[in-house]
């Protein structure tokens, strides 16, 4: 909400935005400690529920105290805490569990990222690579631990978009799909287990694609091939669709259009690009895309998210023509990219 649609004086609505940063801390100390899932069989206690967690009861009682005032949970006249419909997404299970990206977002690497944002916009530098000395993906793979919350969220995601991308395109058409960038293949085996005469490549890194564990759970594994190698230097041919899902927005511009370059020079003439990204809407509209963006800004060097010019760019710089963009039900769009059409 803009400060002109708010019933605040724009300075109280500013100071409710600048006490932002506390709820961010606070809802991440509640689900490392557990909290909600502590209360799931109903109220109980502060000092109860700090036995149970691990922690001061006075210093816990204060945290319980901020989050109920921002429905989180609720305190009762008995001074027991209860969880409320909008805390029960802290629990570690359940379809609307945010649980792990809040970890994610809390965690000390990532707030101290978070906090040199004003370094960031001076140089245009990402902060990350800068104060741990390499990149996320790289002290994500020396770090397990860090990179444990942000994996698990993310394969929550998928499952949820996987859906969405289903029901908004149609892939019938194909006869190979490759998934560039495809993890260990829960989105493949979405869309091949949709459709029966499709064949699938999973293609990423090779520690990645090592086990492919929702192809072979889905029993895919004898319609896809499975080949470990690096974008950045070639993708495999025989596929006549290559899909990029939430990658892009990790990528320069320089890096994304070889990566898109090299799709389409090893798709047929009538083949197609799908890029499932999230597109960064133009105006003052709030919106995720805009939060992410500034996220890419602080981790990844040139990444973020693109607006559909950026976008229709991106692709003619690459050999390709944009052809539609198609929404789904979930965060992220379907960019179709055709091979650009030669003027004579």
């Amino acid at each position: 909400m803009d400060a002109a649609a708010s019933s605040e004086e724009p300075a109280v609505q500013m100071l409710r935005m600048l006490s932002g940063v506390l709820t961010v801390q606070a809802l991440y100390v509640a689900a490392d400690l557990g909290v909600a899932d502590e209360l799931a069989a109903g109220p109980r206690s502060v000092p109860d529920l700090a036995t149970a967690a691990g922690a001061h009861p006075g210093a816990l009682y204060r945290l319980l105290r901020l989050l109920a005032g921002t429905g989180v949970f609720r305190e009762q006249p008995d001074g027991r805490f209860a969880l409320t419909p909008l805390g029960r997404c802290l629990r570690r299970e359940g379809p609307e569990s945010v649980r792990d990206w809040a970890l994610y977002l809390g965690s000390p690497e990532l707030w101290e990222v978070i906090g040199t944002l004003l370094e960031t916009v001076r140089s245009g530098q990402p902060a990350f690579p800068r104060l741990h000395g390499v990149t996320v993906w790289d002290y994500m793979a020396e770090h397990p631990e860090f990179a444990a919350p942000f994996q698990r969220w993310m394969s929550r995601q998928s499952e949820l978009h996987n859906a969405a991308v289903l029901a908004a395109y149609d892939f019938s058409p194909f006869r190979v799909l490759a998934d560039v960038g495809g993890g260990q293949g829960a989105t493949l085996a979405a869309i091949l287990g949709a459709h029966p005469s499709l064949r699938g490549i999973l293609f990423d890194l090779p520690d990645v694609v090592r086990h492919p564990i929702p192809l072979d759970e889905a029993r895919l594994m004898s319609r896809c091939e499975v080949i470990g190698g690096d974008m950045l230097h070639g993708v495999p041919s025989g596929a006549d669709a290559y899909m990029i899902k939430r990658t892009l927005m990790t990528l320069s511009d320089e890096t994304a259009t070889a990566v898109l370059r090299r799709c389409a020079a090893a798709m047929p003439v009538d083949g197609k690009v799908l890029a499932v990204e999230m597109v960064l809407p133009v105006g003052n509209e709030p919106s995720p895309a805009k939060t992410f963006d500034v996220l890419m800004l602080l981790q990844h060097p040139g990444a973020g998210i693109r607006t559909e010019a950026e976008f229709a760019d991106l692709f003619a710089a690459a050999g390709l023509e944009l052809a539609r963009i198609i929404p789904t039900n979930s965060p992220n769009s379907i960019l179709e990219g055709v091979r650009a059409r030669r003027l004579s």
